[in-house]
């Protein structure tokens, strides 16, 4: 099998390069190469200082194009497949993250192209009798360690506000509303906490809390994430408008529609550059890449947690290898044409 490592890139909406991740670091290539003939595009680890020597040096076969590195029979990326690169994909399999839920056009972009996609985002797996997302987990986390920073620095520089209030003279601290108790919310949670903020995590028992609980919060974080599909609209406009004045919304899941009402994308090369929500008071930060500001922490995750996976379809085949690792079935959710995701099918 031939397998291509591609050079992301990804623009904001002033047309800026935002995305600086790889998807496999040279020293996990080292453990593919054995079984695979491993082609890398260009450039592709450059952003975080893997240059294509360091590939080569790894056990790469060669450093290729970016048009080139769409004809191997196995394509890995980090984001979204471009518009433009789904009529260069030739009836092979295309692997990353997708969220083909956010995107009518690019969905059907897809099913025309007659490529197969496996989707990092949707590959399940049970845990403590909950689902768990093996492959987003470590791009969950880092998103929430991410955005806690984020807040702690945003409740500085626009209120001259430290969130965790001083205890010492009865201060009050911010309060924080999570919805969500995946593994975004759940650090995000521990987070806030040992920062001091005063936290409520809300999941779908207890839905009936929320309006109460955003009611006077600085903080919103949406993370409700439902295999393959957008997420509800559960923190409404009305919500919001019930939070502190001035404070900051963050829809982590943003790239599969977002779960607050008005919520629109923003960029990591303007972290406290940010715009009111219309017809609220509070600010949005709504990058659809946050892990991509701690890019060779989150490169080097997200590689270590997709290479077995890779690894088995390399040994296998898509089609064994889905058989016999139902994970990696979840994945799938287009093939040939066809989509075959329960979570896509309902969009």
């Amino acid at each position: 099998m031939i397998i291509s490592i591609l050079r992301e890139s990804k623009k904001d909406a002033l047309g800026r390069e935002v995305e600086n991740r790889v998807v496999l670091i040279p020293s996990l290539i080292t453990k593919l190469s054995p079984i695979a003939e491993v082609w890398v595009e260009s450039g592709a680890g450059e952003k975080i200082d893997f240059k294509n020597d360091n590939y080569l040096k790894a056990g790469a076969k060669k450093i290729v194009s970016h048009n080139e590195a769409l004809t191997a029979d196995l394509v890995l990326g980090v984001k979204e497949t471009k518009l433009e690169d789904f009529g260069k994909l030739k009836g092979n399999i295309f692997m990353s993250y997708q969220h083909f839920a956010e995107s009518r056009e690019r969905t059907n972009s897809a099913l025309n192209s007659g490529a197969t996609f496996i989707c990092f985002e949707t590959m399940e797996i049970q845990k403590d009798g909950r689902p768990y997302f093996p492959c987003l987990a470590p791009m969950s986390e880092a998103a929430a360690r991410i955005l806690v920073r984020h807040a702690d620095w945003f409740a500085l520089l626009s209120k001259r506000t430290i969130g965790s209030g001083l205890s010492q003279t009865g201060l009050k601290n911010l309060r924080v509303t999570i919805l969500g108790a995946g593994t975004v919310g759940r650090t995000a949670a521990g987070e806030f906490g040992n920062r001091g903020y005063e936290v409520h995590l809300i999941d779908r028992p207890n839905l009936k809390k929320l309006p109460s609980s955003i009611k006077d919060s600085f903080f919103a974080v949406s993370s409700m994430y439902t295999s393959g599909r957008s997420p509800e609209k559960l923190i409404t406009k009305g919500l919001l408008k019930t939070m502190t004045t001035g404070g900051c919304v963050y829809p982590v899941d943003i790239d599969q529609g977002g779960g607050i009402e008005g919520a629109f994308q923003t960029s990591i090369l303007e972290p406290f550059d940010l715009k009111i929500i219309g017809g609220t008071e509070v600010y949005c930060f709504a990058p659809p890449n946050i892990p991509s500001l701690g890019a060779r922490t989150t490169s080097e995750a997200l590689g270590s947690a997709i290479l077995p996976y890779i690894i088995e379809i390399a040994n296998s085949g898509l089609e064994k290898a889905a058989e016999n690792n139902p994970t990696i079935k979840t994945g799938i959710n287009i093939i040939k044409g066809r989509i075959i995701h329960p979570g896509l099918l309902s969009c």
